[in-house]
């Protein structure tokens, strides 16, 4: 049953969703602000991340197996609009953000959202064969390094057009989330190359965010800016909070990480099942399912009434992260703690996050079930997180040897 409704889920409600009516005839892009039944809200600025995001979905759709919805010709069409006019041809690298008439608004280098577009060319050229697309992956790859790349520091995050360092706040900062994506765009590109120089770069990112991201003690990722270096940033007087989502994404991702590599599960073993431990500690929810969007490095998320209530709410992203993290470690461990907080965490998004009616997911839900957000898109929302996991959790459970009933 679950593997039923998890493929249906995928190729009847969120693709269709997203493709009925985000591609924009008039200036080329995606639009990404949609109401609850997928018609387009106000905003049409085209944003890095989510042109990049919906061509790594739509390629990663067709590679699935969706093949014969025109997803992956919807997907070039994308991949040409981001290079020719999300491109900077006087300085390199993406724009953040263009308006509807492709000239830059927002004209920064943000290494995250180059992240994106890695992950996007080189996904899309794995899904197509199309070489031109894997050599722009790696043109991006290598604008990247030359302008941003900070030794056994990692990479730097924030740049004006020209690709000077413009650090919010006048302090350059380090974040495991935009290590985490960088993470996921090397292992896809290292896919797709095969190229020492890409790996090289995979395995020095794995060994920064073992090295520099993670709070060991607590088995959690630090959800708090760091400064250059890597010192925690933590304002004076908060309590330190991470955030369960990034936990577990980052979990699945390393594993991916290693497999790549061609390195052993086991050397990484005890901070992967510490990453998903953790969040099913302290902030899964154990009657209902579903995991909350942050809490104490330690302690129960419910408990840390010192905290905003925001805290308790349940957000599309971190539910997807939860259901392939869960799947991955049963696979991994075959231990039924995991198999159990899985099912579990399907219940939730099959009961509470997915909009049977209007379409895709919700975007927040109290902690009992509610939605609180009714609009489905906008420039941080689309379906990659929840297109995703159902992706992953369709190749789990099948190499297990689930079949539809």
């Amino acid at each position: 049953m679950i593997l039923r409704n998890v493929e249906s889920s995928l190729a009847d409600n969120i693709m269709p969703f997203w493709t009925r009516n985000t591609w924009d005839e008039e200036g080329g892009g995606f639009i990404t602000h949609l109401d609850r039944t997928g018609n387009r809200l106000g905003p049409s600025d085209k944003y890095l991340v989510m042109q990049a995001r919906m061509i790594w979905t739509l390629a990663a759709a067709h590679r699935h197996g969706l093949a014969d919805r025109g997803y992956l010709e919807l997907a070039r069409k994308g991949v040409r609009f981001l290079l020719d006019r999300m491109w900077d041809v006087e300085h390199s690298g993406f724009f953040w953000k263009v308006g509807r008439d492709g000239q830059a608004v927002d004209p920064r280098k943000i290494t995250y959202g180059h992240a994106f577009a890695t992950y996007a060319l080189a996904e899309f050229a794995m899904a197509s064969g199309d070489l031109h697309a894997l050599g722009w992956a790696e043109t991006v790859f290598e604008v990247l390094y030359e302008k941003a790349d900070d030794g056994e520091l990692g990479i730097r995050e924030e740049f004006t057009r020209e690709w000077t360092a413009s650090p919010a706040n006048g302090q350059e900062r380090k974040t495991v989330g935009t290590h985490l994506h960088l993470l996921e765009g090397l292992t896809t590109l290292a896919k797709a190359s095969g190229k020492d120089r890409h790996t090289a770069a995979l395995r020095k990112t794995l060994e920064v965010l073992l090295a520099k991201g993670l709070h060991l003690r607590d088995r959690c990722a630090l959800d708090y800016p760091f400064d250059r270096s890597w010192r925690l940033r933590s304002p004076v007087g908060r309590k330190i909070v991470t955030s369960y989502g990034h936990n577990v994404e980052l979990a699945w991702l390393i594993l991916e990480a290693v497999d790549t590599l061609g390195e052993p599960r086991g050397t990484v073993g005890e901070v992967v099942l510490g990453l998903i431990d953790h969040a099913l500690t302290y902030g899964f929810d154990r009657r209902r399912g579903g995991v909350a969007r942050y809490g104490p490095s330690a302690g129960s998320a419910v408990h840390a009434v010192y905290l905003d209530r925001d805290r308790l709410t349940k957000r599309w992203w971190e539910q997807a992260e939860m259901l392939v993290a869960t799947i991955e470690a049963y696979r991994w461990t075959d231990e039924t703690k995991y198999l159990v907080a899985f099912e579990k965490q399907f219940d939730w998004v099959w009961i509470y996050q997915t909009d049977h009616d209007g379409g895709d997911w919700f975007e927040t839900t109290t902690w009992d079930g509610r939605p609180l957000i009714l609009s489905k898109g906008h420039e941080w929302k689309c379906p990659y997180h929840s297109a995703r996991a159902l992706m992953r959790v369709s190749e789990a459970l099948r190499a297990m040897g689930v079949r539809p009933e």
